[in-house]
């Protein structure tokens, strides 16, 4: 019940470096212990610091949510950031993940039925076995993890997955994620969005996907929206400010070639106060 999009910028090939912008509505919802949304706060969070400068962002009930950050977040205390193989690990550490949700949620759908571990395992002859196995599928696959940050080196990664299959990417360089991540991977389609297009632009392009992804009705109204450089601070960059609004009079839906300009990127970082 969200929309998260994460996308790459500034990438140069030849150093291998780039910025991320990263996006998620605020709408969170609360379940009970059947998956009936039982409460909901249109100003939570989604998006959260990981170790060695790394973000995600989560879809997803809150309440399951939040184990699943803790439990990455876990993982990742496990190794140091100056380690070579720093990426692999990173990879290794959101399959274990996926293996815990995925465990949970079996433990979850089998409490549901009556029926232990060792009958859905053994007993080929079980009734509504298939039921099982789709809900817990269903139930896995509604979580979905985004992990972006950078290696020592400055050295960008980007991570996705739904708990079952994990996906890294560089070019074109985003995931959407989500109720609302069809709507937005349609307009960042729409708009041509790939990780060479500058920071204010992929900026702007997001919060134009975050705004049509809200067709969904369950993605909230408002953003939690940051941007990531290597070595840098995290900043938070979610304001509706007059820079945006000038930007969606003049460009929505119209070509934003002109973002490209150094001039937009030195309006950009003045007006929201971008430092090293």
């Amino acid at each position: 019940m969200t929309v998260t999009i994460a996308a790459l910028c500034d990438a140069v090939s030849r150093t291998q470096t780039g910025n991320f912008i990263m996006c998620a509505d605020t709408l969170i919802s609360y379940s009970d212990a059947s998956g009936t949304p039982v409460s909901g706060n249109p100003e939570g969070t989604k998006l959260y610091d990981l170790p060695h400068g790394f973000y995600m962002a989560i879809a997803g009930d809150i309440s399951q949510s939040h184990q699943v950050v803790s439990y990455l977040h876990h993982q990742m205390t496990s190794f140091q950031a100056s380690d070579p193989n720093l990426v692999d690990l990173i990879k290794l550490s959101l399959d274990r993940t996926a293996e815990y949700v995925r465990m949970w949620m079996r433990r979850e759908v089998l409490a549901d039925y009556g029926v232990s571990l060792d009958e859905f395992l053994g007993k080929r002859d079980l009734q509504k076995r298939d039921d099982i196995a789709g809900e817990i599928r269903d139930r896995v696959i509604s979580t979905q993890v985004t992990v972006a940050g950078f290696t020592q080196a400055g050295k960008p990664v980007l991570f996705f997955t739904d708990c079952v299959n994990i996906q890294e990417q560089t070019n074109p360089g985003f995931f959407c994620g989500g109720a609302g991540a069809n709507a937005a991977l349609h307009w960042l389609n729409l708009r041509k969005q790939n990780c060479f297009m500058s920071t204010q632009r992929t900026w702007y392009h997001i919060r134009e996907a975050k705004q049509f992804s809200e067709v969904c009705p369950v993605v909230g109204g408002l953003n939690h929206t940051i941007l990531l450089r290597a070595g840098k601070p995290m900043v938070n960059v979610s304001a509706v400010k007059p820079l945006l609004n000038a930007w969606f009079q003049n460009m929505y839906p119209r070509t934003t070639d002109c973002l490209e300009e150094e001039a937009t990127r030195q309006s950009f970082i003045s007006e929201y106060e971008i430092t090293d």
